[in-house]
């Protein structure tokens, strides 16, 4: 796939008609897969994947009427839904994720 020429093809600013087109095109792609990246990665990665085993540990072993259960109740209520949802819908394979932001 390295040795085809549209693999080396570098695209850059310019006020010919084509290659303004060519640039805005790279570009949206660019961007394209910067969001996914995003949504993946950073979103829902780094913060919802992430905080999953406080929420299962916190539930475990924590009583409702602990003072630190019911400081994280508000903040951890919902995750555990938006990963399962997130799971089925948004980055399985298929999902909408994919479908939006791969090639």
């Amino acid at each position: 796939m390295g040795d085809l020429p549209q693999w080396q093809q570098v695209f850059s600013p310019s006020w010919h008609s084509t290659e303004v087109w060519l640039w805005r095109l790279a570009k949206a792609q660019v961007l394209a897969h910067d969001s996914g990246y995003h949504q993946l990665i950073s979103h829902w990665l780094r913060t919802y994947c992430c905080t999953e085993p406080y929420v299962i540990a916190t539930n475990r072993e924590l009583s409702a009427m602990h003072p630190i259960n019911r400081l994280l109740q508000p903040h951890l209520r919902y995750t555990m839904e938006i990963n399962a949802l997130a799971r089925a819908s948004l980055i399985n394979a298929g999902g909408i994720n994919e479908t939006s932001f791969a090639l």
